[in-house]
């Protein structure tokens, strides 16, 4: 997996598959390119597939600024532009990155061909941007362990899959630099593009978890109404869903996609 310069920052990527419509796989916050791994090697038979750790998280630059959502998207524009991807672009975002999906929409609406959001997160209210400022101290302060009970283990229940998935994906979370990591947090609560959704034309698919405790399963369904003509479909997943339910999710994404 090589590296790049996008956006001024030293991003991790991958870009599988040598024929097909264009494929871009956006992880969750605290995720990483990894997280596609159950799903990325058997869409690559049918997509040029993309994906890359964002600024900040697994093996991607860290760096000490705060950032926005702005400047994700700006780094996935500049990811696009290197890999010399040609759209119409499919977009599945996971969870947070919902937001830097929805503005990369809204800057280029064209560009868009299908649309799958996975226990999507379009925005909080204030109150959330609170309790997201206060886990970002946290995480800033004490590190990533003295967040667990608050994030991972609200989010990934162990016997949602095997103890092996789980302890690698639980390696991969607390490896995140604890900086960076609050200020994805910082940025979350700051980003809201929930009014984006009812201005989407392009196909949508929205995917619930049915074990999702921190995104039930209800509320995707009600943002999915929000969404002109959005299709909603639930499966047995927790809220890291390509990690927790890689096989019922590609099911999914394959009949989705190709139309």
């Amino acid at each position: 997996m090589p590296w790049m310069d996008a956006n001024g920052v030293s991003l991790r990527y991958e870009l599988a598959g040598s024929s097909g419509p264009a494929l871009v796989l956006m992880h969750e916050m605290g995720g990483s390119l990894n997280s596609w791994d159950g799903v990325a090697p058997q869409l690559g038979k049918r997509f040029r597939t993309l994906r890359y750790d964002q600024r900040g998280l697994g093996l991607s630059e860290k760096m000490r600024e705060a950032f926005t959502n702005d400047n994700l998207v700006d780094d996935l524009e500049a990811v696009l532009a290197a890999t010399k991807l040609a759209p119409p672009y499919h977009f599945v975002g996971v969870a947070a990155a919902a937001v830097q999906v929805l503005r990369y929409i809204e800057r280029h609406p064209a560009n868009v061909g299908r649309l799958v959001l996975c226990n999507p997160a379009p925005g909080v209210d204030a109150t959330r941007a609170a309790q997201l400022d206060e886990r970002a101290a946290r995480s800033e302060k004490e590190g990533l362990r003295a967040t667990l009970a608050i994030t991972l283990d609200k989010s990934y229940p162990p016997e949602l899959t095997d103890r092996a998935t789980y302890e690698e994906y639980r390696g991969r979370y607390l490896a995140n630099d604890p900086v960076c990591f609050a200020n994805m947090n910082r940025m979350f609560a700051r980003a809201n593009m929930l009014h984006m959704l009812s201005q989407l034309k392009c196909p949508t698919l929205v995917v619930a978890g049915r074990q999702d405790t921190v995104r039930p399963a209800a509320m995707s369904e009600q943002l999915a109404r929000m969404i002109p003509g959005a299709r909603f479909e639930q499966i047995d997943a927790g809220h890291f869903m390509p990690t927790t339910a890689p096989g019922p999710l590609l099911k999914l994404l394959e009949e989705f996609l190709s139309g």
